[in-house]
């Protein structure tokens, strides 16, 4: 890794009317284990109680800074965090979302694992509701090193709240994209810089769920239609410097659809499936058919060869076992973990009540 062994992690928070959700985000980011910690908390132009708590809370933890501008969207907000960044990497987190206490601490030795200890980290996440339940999780994707192609076919690291990435190649890619915002199409800014990123730097995974991503009604990753709008925005100029790639970027653009449409469905969001059926009739029919096809002869296909097991008395194939503890629906991210003790904190050179010259 370059520069010290104990390198300064600048957090970045961008909040925009967050007073309900930001206490929590902030107890979770003081408690990292890790805590040679820069604290950013980007008040973008909120009206009601943002700016106010986060400067409370700074009270009690010295290492954090409010910053303040007009109302820009959570892109110039990340922006402002990271032109200000002191630390040498950035680690984002939306005021919403929470991390496992061990989350900065394990990104930094999944560092070191890279060549020269230099690159972007990323962990899997759980998905939770507005109570911080657990109601499902990320894929348990297993990549790394170049992971430029897996990304353009699914969007993996799926939250702009998780990886831990170097501030000098993210000046060097613009930063996140706020005229994806302009256009009406705010939120794939992270994927695009997560795209702009594998293109010049390998990953490396902690495979564990250390993020708690929330989804909300009305928060920007429900929006469905504008999301659906930012991914075609973001794939468009990859199109056509990769051509060769483009069946897959459409195949990724059809799943990116249905599991938003699958997601309204399930919610009982109808406000959100009346706006994506005329979409998904219009362009996907031939997909959609396909899908079904295909779906309906890999279940059929699981079936044979489970009553084949059982005709030939051949023991049930072991499922898939990961090191990490899956996410149970219904229990507590929380639930999780034990608070660390302060005396365990690993930075032997800094302090929750000191700042960082």
């Amino acid at each position: 890794m370059s520069g010290a062994a104990a390198p300064l992690i600048t957090v970045v928070i961008p909040a925009y009317n967050a007073e309900r959700t930001l206490a929590e985000t902030l107890r979770s980011v003081s408690a990292q284990s890790y805590d040679k910690l820069e604290i950013l908390v980007v008040d973008d132009g909120s009206r009601d109680g943002t700016f106010e708590l986060a400067s409370d809370y700074g009270l009690s933890d010295r290492r954090i800074r409010v910053l303040r501008q007009n109302n820009g969207g959570v892109a110039r907000a990340r922006n402002h965090g990271i032109r200000e960044a002191r630390g040498p990497y950035i680690a984002p987190v939306d005021a919403d979302d929470v991390w496992h206490p061990e989350k900065i601490e394990r990104q930094l030795q999944a560092l070191r694992t890279l060549p020269g200890g230099h690159g972007v980290v990323y962990n899997w996440y759980a998905a939770i509701d507005e109570n911080g339940i657990i109601f499902g999780h990320s894929r348990p994707v297993l990549h790394d090193g170049n992971i430029f192609e897996p990304l353009l076919r699914e969007n993996f690291i799926g939250n702009g709240s998780t990886p831990l990435m170097p501030r000098a190649e993210i000046l060097r890619c613009g930063g996140y994209d706020a005229g994806l915002r302009d256009n009406g199409a705010e939120g794939c800014e992270d994927l695009k810089l997560y795209l702009a990123l594998a293109e010049i730097l390998p990953f490396a995974l902690v495979p564990d769920f250390l993020t708690g991503y929330r989804f909300t009604r009305g928060n920007m990753s429900s929006n469905a239609y504008r999301m659906l709008k930012s991914h075609s925005l973001v794939m468009a100029p990859i199109i056509a410097r990769y051509p060769q790639l483009a069946r897959d970027i459409r195949a990724a653009q059809f799943n990116t659809a249905r599991w938003y449409f699958n997601k309204a469905l399930l919610g009982a969001d109808y406000a959100q499936v009346g706006k994506l059926t005329p979409m998904m009739a219009k362009k996907y029919i031939p997909q959609l058919i396909r899908h079904g096809m295909q779906q309906g002869w890999r279940q059929t296909k699981r079936q044979g060869i489970r009553m084949a097991r059982h005709v030939l008395g051949k023991p049930a194939r072991p499922t898939k076992r990961f090191a990490a503890e899956i996410p149970q629906a219904g229990t507590a991210f929380s639930d999780r973990f034990t608070t660390v003790p302060a005396e365990q904190a690993i930075s032997p050179t800094s302090s929750r009540t000191a700042g960082h010259e």
